[in-house]
């Protein structure tokens, strides 16, 4: 099978030679920080996103495993969040033919008071001066060269949702429930010809360096379309198999450690339980043995309006280490179709329905699904702060009593829910 996935990613990058390349991939919402310094060949810019919440939120069916027993969390979930906050740092070096970057997450859900790592990286367009790298510059003229640590360019998902607290970017206050990105040390190779750009990489399917004879490599990628006017579409492809024993899989879908947006739902307080990571948020597999696609499409057919819409499928094998470690296969498939629609310049209206659809966890007979609804407005107050307010549903049906694993510790099998309103307050430069 490794074979059949290098044998494909070779042909498409072969095939995507054949056309000269501009940027790779950019997210709409493409912020530059603010210049701190520059000299003749070297301009450094700094960004940092702030972000503070107040929500009145309610659930209900909620058992939460913990410590060896069944615990129910507090079902009124009123007050105000923690604020959150990141900082990215970005020096260009040449014209324009170098990025390196990096970023530090100095207050997050999981880690309130600690500033911890995130992405660091190169972004090689063009080899500048006369070192002998420079021989590189005519393969360069065809291909960029992304390496480092950095999120696994997997859907739309690190352009379009909340991060931490960058949150300028996502219409609403919450993600989909389930929202794929991990990042991992490893390599992307980009191409983007007239209306098309293709990516292939490969990192090392974890989170941080491990260097187990287990541990397997990650390899992905990606194609889209934009030869369309306001049509954006786009496919993508991840797959790892690490041995058994390997500590850590892939983050891609395991795991949250950017937090959510709604605070200690389905979850319990400053415990064990991963309170911070990921509250409320779809967490399927355990990463040792992994395979995923996703489909993406963006409209942006009329002034003011964007729709999109996504959907995937994934496979996991492992101990599920939220599920008491049981072992065997997971298969879902998730969706989210969104809308947002500017009334004037500065106010908006959105929209989004996501949800999580699981044909298999560990046994045939154990089936169900989590979805959420979420409707709100936004408002620039400057080109810089950004207030948000939403309402959200979500629940889960058709599990197993007892059930946990899915979403982290809570039982689904109780047919949880919870709704709310939340305000959010993003100050992003």
């Amino acid at each position: 099978m490794k074979k059949i996935i290098v044998t494909i990613i070779t042909v498409t990058f072969l095939v995507g030679l054949s056309v000269h390349t501009a940027d790779a991939q950019k997210p709409e919402y493409d912020r530059k920080g603010i210049e701190i310094g520059s000299t003749d060949n070297l301009q450094f810019t700094l960004g940092l996103h702030s972000v503070g919440r107040v929500q009145v939120l309610s659930q209900d069916n909620v058992r939460v495993w913990d410590d060896g027993d069944w615990v129910t969390p507090d079902e009124n979930l009123h007050g105000m969040q923690t604020s959150f906050a990141n900082l990215e740092f970005n020096m260009t070096i040449g014209d324009n033919d170098i990025d390196v970057f990096f970023d530090g997450l100095l207050a997050t859900q999981r880690h309130p008071s600690q500033w911890w790592g995130n992405q660091g990286y190169m972004y090689i367009r063009n080899i500048p001066g006369n070192s002998f790298l420079t021989a590189l510059n005519p393969v360069l003229e065809y291909i960029d060269i992304k390496a480092g640590n950095f999120f696994v360019n997997f859907g739309e998902h690190q352009f379009t949702r909340t991060i931490n607290a960058d949150a300028h970017r996502n219409p609403l206050v919450g993600n989909p429930v389930l929202s794929p990105l991990g990042a991992e040390p490893g390599m992307e190779i980009y191409h983007k010809g007239p209306g098309y750009g293709l990516m292939v990489g490969g990192g090392i399917g974890a989170p941080e360096q491990d260097f187990q004879d287990a541990r397997s490599y990650s390899f992905r990628t990606k194609a889209w379309l934009d030869m369309i006017d306001g049509v954006y579409l786009s496919g993508s492809f991840y797959t790892v198999n690490h041995d058994a024993g390997v500590l850590r899989g892939t983050n891609l879908f395991r795991r949250e450690r950017h937090g959510s947006s709604y605070g200690a739902t389905w979850n319990l307080n400053n415990d064990g339980s991963g309170a911070g990571e990921g509250p409320g948020q779809g967490r399927p597999g355990v990463g040792q043995e992994t395979t995923a696609w996703e489909a993406n499409a963006i409209f942006n057919l009329f002034e003011g309006n964007r729709i999109s819409a996504l959907f995937g499928m994934a496979t996991d094998v492992g101990p599920n280490p939220d599920n008491f470690n049981e072992e065997g296969e997971e298969e879902w498939s998730y969706y989210s179709v969104e809308t947002r629609q500017f009334l004037n310049e500065n106010f908006y209206l959105a929209g989004r329905y996501s949800a999580i659809d699981y044909s298999k966890f560990m046994t045939t007979d154990n089936d169900g699904s989590v979805s959420r609804i979420q409707a709100g407005f936004g408002t620039f107050i400057t080109d810089n702060i950004l207030l948000k307010g939403e309402y959200v549903y979500q629940s889960a049906s058709g599990f197993q009593e007892g059930t946990t694993g899915v979403v982290t510790s809570v039982d689904v099998g109780q047919d949880p829910s919870f709704q709310g309103v939340i305000l959010e307050v993003g100050v992003s430069f």
